[in-house]
């Protein structure tokens, strides 16, 4: 029983071993001052025979000037006793040290950190934020994020340093301190480790390798967590807004309901299917919106002009040297962003202008004189534009699309490319799915409605994507697997997506390599269609051979970019960067994800390239134009001209130019093949 309280005792009592320590030091003190009574000859009181026992425990060396044989006997088992003693000290000493050193390591101690970014958990997304947060706080010489995760602190520090350490695209922090703490994300007392309540931003991250439904179980729970913590603030001005990351877009209202008004919901692979089915009509929209989602260059910024109080939106299309007005959140709306508005919408005394500008000191209001100007000298009017718009813009047809690989929100996919499509368009479900299970998955085990497809028709093929003689030839099955006789090459397709589903991949790397492989053999197997049709039929006048499309590939890991361009491969998305962009443009600003949603819909306004001949004629082309004219005809027609690529330089050359373009007033010379950027109603 003694030894089992003795046990407790020091298993649950941080001082344990220094008061016993003490004791140990007592009771030889004690004992050599009384066997140095019994052995010293001089006559004097006990108190001095506890000195010099005390001497001789603290200085080893005092014993040496002990005078007989019985005293220098019992000096120097004192003095050994002392050194004992001392031995314990300095181990205790080093043991506390020892340990106060590894809790360091092990991100235990609490972070006092104010005005900063809180990251919860530790995914392959986390490093693409991290670097698109030091872009945010550039301007500001520098900012602090912390991350709080269950993984090790040492191995969050060695993948931050292998970033900052790589060839291609480097991590760089501009200033900006990243602080490393380990801890359930999920357990009050861990985030108040991280000092949210002082926080300006939390950005949650949905955990990797985990089942969907679990995962956003678990960020309901977050998020639950740190609305715990944020009911005691001090002001609701001074709570920070809250990012979560959700992998359902059926679990989105769920937060909405047990949080109202705390944090703003994103879908990554919501996001990422809607950006796909855009890409895959106008595969140039995934650069440009790559270059839009990041704070490198321009992007979207909210603030109110006193000067523009009762204008039209129209008026003010040339008010701002420096930046592009895109919307207004509105006061009379309850502060809801209003994208591409009418001309005109009148702006109210609380009205916020949306502009796109590279930073947000970086613009400011201009006399107007140049619009007021613009309008007098133009004499074309809405109606010749809009006739100029319906001979040279691009129509689609009936398109037929094929889709490589399977996602676990391919119903979702599918409604959303049902939006865009014309009537009779034909999709190609091509994977290792047997047909019979496809049903099942696609209403994601009863929980979506039964597919209605009004305008486009599936055709299911079961095969590899990875196997070549599998997509030689799409052979169609119907859901029994039975043949329909229904057959079609990679050549005859307006546009091919390669689908990348993360629940079911090993490693990212893994997955993106199985992704290249299968675009670099639908390029080389449309190639080698393209030349044997370009033999046969290329000296016939009456046969048209259809272009090759560009097929679009889903790529996780922004490391692969580079193989991607030793390849020559054109068609990717970056899917993890875009939605790491998204997630910290949210986190600076939470209106972004109203304005981000929007552009990346198939309802509402969206981002579209169109040819300039859409704003001039043949005759005007002779003529020197500035950026502000074309941006003037645009809005006649309802569309925000933001950007421009001239015909003979690339999109990555181009770079200056595709987002708020400088010298918005200076003539220039357009010519058949420039493109214009816009954001126009779908």
């Amino acid at each position: 029983m003694f030894r089992y309280r003795l046990d407790s005792y020091f298993s649950t009592n941080r001082w344990a071993k220094t008061f016993l320590l003490l004791c140990l030091t007592l009771l030889l003190i004690w004992t050599g001052a009384c066997l140095i009574a019994l052995v010293s000859a001089n006559d004097v009181g006990f108190d001095h025979f506890l000195w010099l026992a005390w001497t001789y425990v603290a200085d080893p060396g005092a014993h040496a000037d002990a005078q007989g044989t019985w005293m220098r006997i019992v000096s120097l088992v004192i003095s050994i006793g002392g050194m004992l003693i001392f031995a314990l000290v300095i181990g205790i000493i080093s043991e506390e040290i020892c340990g106060w050193v590894d809790d360091l390591k092990k991100g235990s101690s609490r972070c006092i950190e104010s005005h900063h970014t809180v990251l919860l958990g530790w995914t392959d997304k986390s490093i693409a934020i991290i670097q698109e947060l030091t872009l945010a706080n550039l301007s500001e010489g520098g900012g602090v994020i912390v991350v709080l995760s269950t993984h090790d602190k040492q191995s969050m520090e060695e993948t931050l340093y292998s970033a900052l350490q790589t060839t291609e695209h480097p991590l760089q922090l501009h200033g900006t301190k990243v602080v490393f703490r380990s801890g359930n994300t999920l357990e009050e007392h861990q985030l108040h480790k991280v000092s949210i309540l002082t926080s300006r931003a939390i950005i949650a991250l949905s955990p990797d390798g985990v089942d969907p439904d679990e995962a956003d179980s678990r960020m309901v729970r977050q998020v639950l967590s740190i609305q715990q913590i944020l009911q005691f603030s001090s002001s609701e001005a001074n709570t920070p807004h809250v990012v979560v990351e959700l992998q359902d877009i059926d679990n989105k209202e769920l937060i909405e309901w047990v949080a109202p008004g705390l944090a703003e919901v994103v879908v990554a692979h919501d996001i990422i299917g809607r950006l796909m089915i855009q890409c895959a009509r106008e595969p140039s929209l995934a650069f440009l919106l790559e270059q839009l989602l990041g704070f490198e260059g321009s992007e979207f910024y909210i603030e109110k002009w006193e000067e523009l109080v009762g204008l039209k939106f129209g008026e003010i299309t040339c008010r701002f040297d420096d930046s592009i007005p895109v919307g207004i959140k509105s006061s009379a709306q309850q502060g809801k962003i209003v994208l591409n508005p009418s001309n005109d919408h009148v702006i109210e005394k609380e009205d916020a202008i949306l502009c796109l500008a590279e930073d947000n000191d970086s613009y400011c209001v201009n006399d107007g004189h140049y619009y007021n100007a613009a309008r007098k000298t133009q004499k074309i009017d809405a109606l010749e534009l809009h006739k100029l718009n319906t001979v040279f813009r691009t129509i689609f047809q009936e398109e037929k699309l094929l889709f490589c690989g399977w996602r676990r929100d391919m119903y979702d996919m599918i409604m959303q490319l049902e939006e865009y499509v014309k009537d009779g368009s034909e999709l190609w479900l091509f994977n290792t799915v047997a047909p019979q299970d496809r049903r099942e998955l696609l209403s994601d085990g009863g929980r979506k409605d039964k597919l209605l497809l009004r305008k486009l028709t599936l055709c299911h093929v079961v095969g590899n994507p990875l196997v070549r003689r599998d997509l030689k030839t799409l052979q169609a099955v119907d859901e029994q697997g039975q043949l329909t006789g229904k057959r079609a090459k990679l050549d005859d397709f307006d546009s091919v997506l390669i689908l990348s589903d993360e629940t079911n991949r090993v490693e990212m790397q893994s997955c993106d390599s199985q992704s290249l492989v299968s675009l670099l053999m639908i390029q080389d197997i449309q190639r080698q269609l393209h030349t044997t049709k370009m033999q046969k039929n290329g000296k016939s006048t009456d046969i048209t051979i259809k272009p090759l499309c560009n097929p679009i590939s889903e790529i996780l890991d922004s490391r692969t970019r580079g193989l991607l361009r030793v390849a020559n491969c054109k068609g990717y998305i970056m899917s993890n960067q875009l939605v790491s962009s998204m997630l910290a443009q949210v986190a600076e600003d939470r209106d972004m994800n109203a304005v981000l949603s929007e552009l990346l819909s198939a309802n509402g306004s969206e981002s579209n390239i169109k040819d300039i001949s859409c704003f001039l004629s043949n005759d005007e082309l002779l003529v020197a134009h500035s950026f502000w004219d074309i941006c003037i005809r645009g809005r006649l027609r309802r569309e925000t001209v933001v950007g421009y690529k001239p015909k003979d330089v690339t999109l990555a050359e181009s770079q200056e130019t595709i987002w708020n373009p400088p010298h918005k007033s200076k003539p220039r010379q357009w010519q058949s093949g420039d493109s214009i950027i816009v954001i126009s109603l779908h």
